[in-house]
């Protein structure tokens, strides 16, 4: 797997993925036969990876783009895929951007969004149908666009909470603290008062109150970690978990 090889000295495993790419494309072009083979699998892994954790944030901001004319959600998502992202530049591009990887990506799906709906437009305008403006009053396309990106941004950050409470699953269950898990479900997931959750697992109201606790502060530094692993700068990683944390909450 590319991850097994990725150069100690990068910061984040995206990041790893490019270079182990790029350094294979360079020995592919000095003769390296089998070159081509791990450039393609690092890609493959990093898209992969891309697919895994904004799969439902691109299908929302797709459902919240207008674009039911164009395409079913899942169509434009695939789309995308098979597209853009399948661009081997996508992601160099991104990395020259500076710009954080889920707005890349979001703007990437715009882009993506507009050009099928204007290619719809075309197609009902060859076929003597009526052509729909493709874009349509300015106020109308920027609340369009404003009500997908939140969309979006929602689904991502539940994806991101998501995948750092099962990372913090895995941890409970492996070190035989699964307790401290049930205890946070009971009492955030199903809404039990910790006196319930304390009869139910026979422990002490105080003993959940703490367990509780620990678990939302490891699910926090889980969230800390996935944000650096995308890329966010240590001095911006505060106010990240805080957005994060703000839009699961729906605030």
């Amino acid at each position: 797997m590319p991850v097994d090889h990725f150069p100690s000295t990068h910061a984040t495993w995206i990041d790893a993925q490019l270079t182990i790419a790029e350094d294979a494309d360079r020995a592919h072009r000095a003769g390296d036969g089998n070159a081509a083979a791990r450039a393609s699998a690092a890609r493959s892994a990093l898209r992969r990876h891309i697919m895994d954790r904004y799969t439902a944030a691109l299908g929302a901001y797709a459902s919240a783009s207008g674009l039911r004319s164009a395409g079913e959600r899942d169509d434009l998502v695939a789309g995308f895929y098979a597209g853009p992202l399948a661009d081997d530049a996508f992601f160099q591009r991104w990395r020259t951007s500076g710009m954080p990887l889920r707005r890349w990506l979001m703007n990437a799906m715009s882009f993506h969004c507009r050009g099928v709906r204007r290619d719809a437009a075309r197609e009902r305008g060859r076929a003597g149908g009526s052509i729909e403006s493709a874009a349509g009053s300015e106020g109308a396309n920027l609340s369009v666009e404003a009500d997908a990106a939140d969309a979006f941004d929602r689904a991502w950050a539940l994806a991101l909470v998501n995948e750092a409470y099962a990372r913090v699953q895995h941890e409970l269950a492996a070190s035989g603290r699964g307790v401290e898990d049930d205890v946070l479900r009971m009492h955030v997931i199903d809404g039990m008062p910790y006196e319930h959750v304390a009869r139910a697992l026979g422990l002490t109201r105080n003993d959940c109150f703490n367990a509780a606790r620990r678990v939302a502060g490891r699910v926090r530094d889980a969230v800390r970690d996935l944000l650096r692993e995308e890329g966010v700068a240590e001095s911006g990683l505060d106010a990240a978990v805080a957005e994060v944390l703000r839009l699961v909450e729906g605030g």
